[in-house]
């Protein structure tokens, strides 16, 4: 019996130091980020982070509103007359559920209150501290989980691995949905994962808890209603028809939460949650360069998301989750019952976002933003590659010799989130020869804005003359525009920003960044006769942003 209680005490103590190093490698991602946030040169002390993008004047200003609309009414907040108030006003914005937008504007006013507000109706610097956040929180969950289930070193890596990917790492530094998004679709994946994963249904209770991670997932973005379809399939492949009840719950709690966590939806309900289910088939198109054709998102080849997934994650971290996906088939494959476990849904759950975008007439675009979540889930599979690797090596070569090897490798693997920042929307990895390669090859080099920075916005005010015009293109918003415009260093200068108007150029300067869709021609050649260079932002000499002067000869 005493042997029985050490182990225990043993296995706690161990549980006990795998959280707190957990939550110690959190707090280190969470410092990492926030040391590169800032997009105008908003806070002192803190360097400077990727450029305004597009969506972000949305994301700020929805969650301001929802957190002073909050604030005003305080415990009337419960009353359906204040809620119906707040959600049909006219600077309301239903596109998308409200939790994401509410972590962006709690941030954004706990940050006002330490840092002191302008006269400006919101800064996005400031709302960039929720995505700050949730990829700490996103940190903590896949190493926590993968230390659980596949040992100490599988979770440090897999933890690793999420600050090695520059895409995921450079989406933490925005005040857009998509790293809440990847927080909450990872944390109710790997919840089911972790509490399903028995030989008998889950208990209704147990269904019940995993199914309030579901609702939260739900409240972030459209993306997660994928979730459900792998673990429906894995369920009743698991338990037959004994998964109907757990499934019920599960999915009948995240669809109350959802529901109850969105009054907008509350007055009309069937309408409303038709209109935004339909709402990516009705706006406009949008187009993207990929391998030097111009295409439409609904009309790009079918191999589009999995060349972007396979090209953005650095290829020894690639290795490390190729080798993780053979273990867990061959673990299958040891199995003689082919029980249909945990690995199975975690597989099911990376892969099907992917088949999803793969299918014709499904809207994709910049990059791997839409289907950022997979990422994550892929952290786990580099965890236990890794694991698995160092148990094959260490057979055939001394102990010390593989730990300083992987040591190494992981070092390596950190090269591109120093050398692209803050430009890390724009990497490539090595199977498309870096950036440089896929730039040569006609992919986007950057499609957000995100690479005129506060570094560049710097320049340029120092480049142009007190009061001069200065054109802006692409313009995807007008939204995007006026919150530039709000740029205290442009505001100083008396410099004021313009859509570009190529057969009527209102100034001699003109800033632009390098989506090529949306670009007027003279500006998507690297040189010209036409303009002259006068600041570039580059990553392997390819342009990504720039200002230049037009020759009046034009």
């Amino acid at each position: 019996m005493n042997l029985v209680n050490n182990h225990r005490g043993d296995e706690k103590k161990k549980g006990v130091f795998d959280s707190l190093w957990s939550l110690l490698f959190s707090l280190m991602a969470f410092m990492l980020v926030a040391a590169q946030l800032d997009c105008a040169q908003d806070l002192a002390g803190t360097s400077a982070g990727p450029g305004l993008t597009v969506d972000e004047p949305f994301n700020v200003s929805q969650g301001v509103f929802l957190v002073r609309a909050i604030q005003v009414y305080g415990l009337g907040i419960f009353s359906p007359e204040s809620v119906r108030e707040i959600v049909e006003h006219p600077n309301y914005l239903p596109d998308h559920p409200p939790l994401g937008r509410l972590l962006i504007g709690i941030a954004h006013e706990m940050v006002s209150w330490f840092a002191g507000v302008d006269n400006r109706p919101f800064v996005v610097t400031y709302g960039r501290y929720a995505s700050a956040f949730c990829f700490a929180c996103l940190v903590f969950v896949v190493g926590r989980f993968t230390a659980i289930h596949y040992g100490h070193k599988a979770g440090l890596v897999a933890a690793v691995s999420l600050i090695c990917m520059p895409r995921l790492f450079g989406h933490a530094h925005l005040a857009a949905l998509e790293t809440a998004t990847a927080l909450f679709y990872v944390a109710a994946v790997l919840a089911v994962v972790h509490f399903w994963n028995t030989e008998q249904p889950p208990t209704n209770k147990r269904a019940c808890g995993t199914g309030f991670l579901l609702g939260l997932a739900l409240l972030t973005k459209i993306q997660a209603i994928l979730i459900p379809i792998p673990v429906i399939l894995w369920a009743f492949w698991k338990w037959r028809h004994k998964a109907i009840v757990p499934l019920l719950c599960w999915g009948g709690v995240g669809v109350l939460i959802f529901f109850a966590g969105w009054p907008w939806l509350w007055f009309d309900p069937v309408d409303r949650i038709g209109e935004y289910l339909g709402r990516t088939t009705e706006r406009a198109a949008i187009y993207i360069d990929y391998f030097g054709v111009k295409y439409a998102d609904r009309d790009l080849p079918w191999h589009y998301p999995w060349v972007m997934f396979f090209t953005t994650i650095p290829i020894g971290l690639l290795v490390l989750g190729f080798i993780g996906s053979l273990k867990f088939g061959r673990a299958r494959k040891d199995d003689p019952q082919h029980r249909p476990t945990g690995e199975v849904l975690l597989l099911l759950s990376l892969l099907w976002p992917l088949l999803l975008f793969t299918l014709p007439g499904i809207t994709v675009y910049d990059g791997v933003r839409l289907f950022l979540m997979v990422f994550p889930l892929t952290a786990v599979l580099i965890g236990v590659g890794a694991v698995a690797a160092i148990d094959w090596l260490q057979k055939r070569l001394p102990q010390k010799l593989v730990t300083t090897a992987f040591g190494l490798l992981l070092l390596t693997q950190t090269y591109a989130t120093i050398a692209y920042a803050p430009c890390w929307l724009s990497y490539y990895s090595l199977l498309t020869g870096g950036l440089k390669g896929a730039d040569a090859a006609g992919m986007e080099a950057t499609y957000w804005g995100d690479t005129i920075t506060a570094e560049m916005l710097t320049q340029v005010v120092q480049d142009v003359p007190e009061n001069s015009v200065i054109q802006v293109v692409p313009v995807l918003h007008p939204a995007y525009l006026q919150t530039m415009q709000e740029t205290p260093e442009l505001k100083q200068k008396g410099i004021r920003l313009v859509p570009f108007e190529s057969e009527r150029p209102v100034s001699e300067y003109v800033l632009s960044f390098q989506r090529i869709p949306y670009l007027p021609k003279i500006l998507q050649v690297r040189q010209s006769d036409a303009w002259t260079p006068i600041t570039e932002i580059t990553r392997q000499n390819v342009p990504l942003a720039r200002l230049v002067r037009l020759k009046t000869s034009r």
